[in-house]
């Protein structure tokens, strides 16, 4: 796993965290956000380094940018 996509999910699981704590719903709702921000960083950057790596042994399906795109989460 990339070391970038791991530091964002740990800032998920911080977000996640601190949803659960939270007494307001409206912050809990935000950090609740926050952390699915997180997670589809670290989706787009797994994605990215992918592309990066299919480009560089020169898989013709999978080098162009356009052909597909990272998974969304949905909250």
């Amino acid at each position: 796993m990339d070391v970038q996509a791991t530091y964002y999910r740990r800032r998920a699981i911080v977000a996640r965290q601190s949803a659960a704590a939270a007494l307001d719903p409206s912050v809990k709702a935000a950090f609740a956000e926050v952390a699915n921000h997180w997670l589809a960083l670290a989706e787009q950057i797994e994605w990215l380094r992918s592309v990066q790596q299919a480009s560089l042994r020169g898989d013709s399906g999978t080098s162009g940018v356009g052909s597909s795109e990272p998974r969304r989460r949905s909250g």
